[in-house]
């Protein structure tokens, strides 16, 4: 398999050609988005653009200031020193690491590693796969939508999620909102109890990062009412964001409904009001990925067989959408009844539970296996219920565009239940915890983003010191 070229902040015919919507594949290697998912990579011959906002236009740094509630900032030199502080860095104001100290006992270290003669052998974790929850609707089809329409539609009833993603390609303005309309006799109740919308953007990685953060930490309740026979808008904010040609924008949203309520993704001139343009609004066909349908069961827990023992059983992984050992859901395209798969798993939510006994801290860490990586994950002491959102990675909007030595993965390839942290490995730390605090971690495929991912586990005693080999070689 190819692996894709990534290149960030360039114009945006050059970006809808490189970039696709949570895969980052490369069409001009012949990868197709589902493959990408799951195998994409990043050319050693490519430099993936450092300075993914500094030729961005005032427009998107502004309306990114506005989404973390700040006034924008005039003038040119202004407008980019900020926006490459909040899209490059991937540090929202907003949405910055605040785990306590008292969580991190272990200092700071350099994972990007630059010599190593063996790579750190990892042993695959054994865990059992538990899906449940409300129905999700997922909408990435037709991803480049090139007309107004119907995206995607179908009817729930009691818990359901909604994520849509999809980018403005065409040469006018526009909205993309999610209509309800009540199919029952009575007054429908939609109760939103999480929820997430990016702001529009062409920086495809910056869109799915953001949004996960932005769910990651958002508890909600409001109540969304949808009489017989009438339509509502999700959210008021859909119908006041223009999406400009070439831009993307990704919304999550979570709710439960106490009646049948049909919820519609629609794209729509941006003058026009929503409800009125459900009149004669057709379904669009979906693109040859067919990334949209109906999931029962929007949520995996995924638990450990046996406790972790970081004294005695060493550097472990689980590893998260690879379609093998963490397989996609299979759901059905309720427009036209067919069968489809949900390539990357987007928009399920999974809960890691992973029990450590004995004694010890330990380091935890996801590791990407695919390409670029952009996301935002959760971790919650279930002792004292205290929950935090951590943003993967840290300190830099992406991760994961080093390609994997050749030599070294060949002399040390990755098997059923082993992997490898090699040399060129790039890892971001999840922190290091107690052995005694009950962790509860929650983790989602982000938009944009390449997977496979390895969800680590190891002492963080010997985290500290392959750190410490690593940078003294």
């Amino acid at each position: 398999m190819d692996y894709f070229t990534g290149v960030l902040g360039e114009k945006m015919n050059l970006q809808r050609k490189i970039l696709s919507a949570g895969l980052a594949a490369v069409m001009l290697a012949g990868v197709s988005m589902a493959e990408a998912r799951q195998h994409g990579g990043v050319d050693a011959g490519a430099e993936v653009h450092q300075q993914v906002v500094a030729e961005a236009n005032a427009e998107i740094a502004n309306n990114a200031v506005a989404e973390a509630g700040m006034k924008p900032v005039h003038g040119e030199g202004q407008v980019t020193e900020l926006a490459v502080n909040m899209n490059v860095d991937g540090l929202h104001p907003k949405y910055s690491n605040r785990v306590p100290e008292s969580w991190h006992p272990m200092e700071e270290v350099d994972w990007q590693v630059k010599n190593q003669d063996s790579p750190q052998l990892l042993k695959r974790w054994p865990v059992t796969v538990e899906d449940g929850g409300g129905t999700l609707l997922f909408s990435d089809s037709p991803e480049y939508v090139e007309q107004d329409g119907i995206l995607y539609s179908d009817v729930v009833t009691g818990a359901g999620r909604i994520f849509y993603y999809h980018l403005n390609n065409t040469r006018q303005n526009k909205k993309i909102a999610v209509v309800l309309e009540n199919e029952g006799k009575y007054t429908a109740i939609l109760n939103v109890n999480r929820e997430a919308l990016s702001a529009p953007s062409d920086n495809y990685l910056w869109v799915g990062k953001t949004t996960q953060q932005a769910y990651m930490e958002s508890k909600v309740n409001r109540n969304v009412f949808v009489f017989p026979n009438r339509k509502a808008i999700l959210s008021n904010k859909m119908t006041e964001t223009v999406v400009r040609p070439g831009q993307l924008v990704n919304g999550i949203y979570d709710f439960t409904a106490d009646g049948p309520v049909r919820l519609s993704v629609i794209m729509y001139p941006a003058g026009e009001n929503p409800i009125d343009f459900m009149k004669k609004a057709k379904v669009l066909p979906k693109d040859e990925h067919r990334l949209r349908g109906t999931y029962k069961g929007m949520n995996r827990i995924i638990r450990a067989e046996k406790a972790y023992n970081p004294q005695q059983d060493g550097a472990v992984f689980i590893p998260l959408a690879d379609n093998d050992r963490d397989v996609y859901r299979y759901g059905i395209d309720a427009t036209d009844g067919s069968e489809t798969q949900n390539y990357g798993n987007y928009g399920i939510m999974y809960e890691l539970q992973v029990p450590v006994k004995g004694t010890g801290d330990v380091q935890y860490i996801l590791q990407p296996l695919g390409g670029v990586y952009a996301g935002a994950m959760s971790v919650q002491d279930m002792a004292d219920r205290q929950k935090f959102m951590l943003s993967v990675p840290q300190n830099q909007l992406y991760f994961g565009n080093v390609r994997i030595d050749d030599f070294t993965s060949h002399r040390f390839p990755p098997t059923e239940d082993t992997d490898y942290i090699y040399f060129s490995s790039e890892l971001a730390s999840l922190g290091s915890y107690g052995a005694e605090q009950k962790l509860r971690f929650e983790f989602s495929p982000p938009g944009a983003s390449n997977l496979p991912v390895n969800f680590i586990l190891m002492p963080a005693t010997q985290a500290q010191g392959l750190a410490y080999k690593w940078q003294k070689r």
